[in-house]
């Protein structure tokens, strides 16, 4: 590399890499080791694939293989293994150059990212969950146990009816239930026994 190229190179904020064919980093900027902590001599040692979590890899090798049959990657995530034992998610854009058997990476840092998008779905969810319980306890009424009168939003009781035929258009037309009818009809024969006692 010509001293402008190699200076932009090594001093991308981006992982910059070239990645042989064979599967081993032929060449990555400074941006690598402070990202995952690895010096470059250590990630060029071993095959790539070595880095990548074990539960990304087969999607890595298929995204790799697509490019070097002469796709490009973009937008491809992975997670990349970090000195310290922990990963780091990557997003990827790539792209081969078959003549000469590399293919060129750029990889972005985005763990940041995907925790706070894990995070604010964390609480849209607690939101939703939290709306849904609102609009459950709207659906009940407070009502006296006693004189059957109900609570409106203000504080203020009201009976049945005058709820009903405020907050719904309900009209009422006043009869009695069997059961009321027999225990008045009950309560009327226990009257005129008493009378006529």
């Amino acid at each position: 590399m010509r001293e402008p190229e190699a200076r932009f190179f090594d001093l991308s904020i981006d992982m910059l890499c070239f990645l042989g064919f064979d599967g081993r980093f032929r060449r990555v900027n400074s941006a690598w080791q402070r990202t995952l902590g690895f010096t470059p001599e250590e990630l060029m040692s071993k095959p790539f694939i070595e880095f990548v979590h074990p539960d990304d890899r087969e999607r890595t090798l298929n995204q790799n293989r697509d490019v070097r049959s002469g796709g490009q990657a973009r937008h491809f995530e992975n997670r990349y293994l970090c000195k310290d034992g922990s990963y780091r998610w990557l997003l990827w854009t790539s792209t081969a150059d078959p003549a000469n058997g590399v293919i060129y990476g750029i990889a972005r840092d985005v763990t940041e990212i995907k925790a706070a998008a894990a995070e604010r779905e964390r609480l849209v969810q607690d939101l939703e969950a939290a709306l849904a319980e609102v609009k459950t306890l709207q659906q009940f009424l407070p009502i006296c146990s006693y004189c059957k009168r109900i609570r409106d939003d203000n504080d203020y009781w009201h009976s049945v009816e005058e709820y009903l035929l405020k907050h719904t258009n309900t009209y009422f037309s006043h009869s009695i239930c069997p059961t009321c009818a027999e225990r008045l009809h009950h309560e009327l024969d226990l009257e005129e026994q008493d009378r006529r006692k």
